[in-house]
């Protein structure tokens, strides 16, 4: 071994995280090049000052805390599927605003089928797409897709069978439904609930009605092991509309530059 060698792997023989015989055949170079030695007498030396210096630092207290409190709420984050969200708690309600069926494909299809991954029970909520089009859709990466359908963890509902169940639209009904089903979900040993819901179907006369039962939903799911995504429409909300959406949701994600921004608020 040479003084090239040893330089190489010097960083790995200070941390002790080397193969045995090349901590011999470095040890062997420098019993006989003092070069090489002094340079490595010389990183101890420095490692040294600097773990001296590291353990004469505390953190603040209030840094402290706040580590231990995000430690100790570490099962309370799920992985959401979306790359641009990544990590979301339980409790997080989303606003995807979208222009085109495939807008809706490219976040709820990972969305969903992460929450599959995780055992979480997940239901897609649709208007302006088919059933039919949502099951293509999961079928694409999930070939058997079937099998979560028939054990009761995937759902695909048309939104009349949700929002409109009793006929007409009921925010407190169909709040409380949700509610329920996320308690179900926990009872048959499943992770939590993975909701995502349409709003195409929406009259505009009845926006400031949905918008009540958005208030509601994202007062009370914080602490919930739910997870909500609901869909807009870009040509159906805008101007005090996209105000609203922002209010009434912990995240907005939308298309940018064709890229998936997320604001958190």
């Amino acid at each position: 071994m040479d003084c090239k060698d040893v330089c190489k792997w010097m960083c790995a023989y200070l941390d002790g995280e080397i193969e045995p015989d090349i901590k011999r055949s470095i040890d062997e170079h420098l019993a006989n090049c003092t070069k090489c030695k002094k340079e490595i007498e010389t990183c101890i030396a420095f490692k040294k000052l600097i773990h001296e210096k590291l353990c004469s630092i505390s953190a603040p207290e209030n840094l402290k805390k706040k580590i231990l409190n995000e430690l100790s709420a570490i099962d309370e984050y799920r992985e959401s599927g979306i790359q641009a969200l990544d990590l979301i708690r339980w409790g997080s309600h989303i606003a995807q605003i979208y222009e085109a069926k495939e807008d809706l494909f490219e976040i709820l299809v990972p969305y969903l089928l992460k929450g599959l991954e995780q055992n979480e029970r997940c239901i897609w909520i649709v208007s302006d797409i088919s059933q039919d089009e949502a099951i293509s859709a999961l079928k694409k990466y999930l070939p058997d897709l079937y099998q979560y359908i028939e054990k009761g963890q995937l759902d695909i509902i048309n939104y009349k069978d949700w929002y409109l169940l009793r006929g007409f639209f009921d925010g407190q009904c169909v709040l409380n439904d949700g509610f329920k089903k996320c308690e179900e979900a926990e009872s048959e040993g499943y992770s939590g609930l993975r909701v995502t819901g349409t709003t195409a179907w929406l009259d505009p006369n009845d926006w400031e009605l949905f918008m009540e039962y958005e208030k509601m939903l994202n007062s009370r799911i914080a602490d919930s092991k739910q997870l909500v995504i609901c869909t807009y429409r870009a040509d159906r909300c805008k101007g005090n509309k996209i105000c609203d959406i922002i209010n009434n949701h912990k995240y907005v994600i939308s298309k940018k530059n064709g890229s998936w921004k997320v604001k958190k608020y």
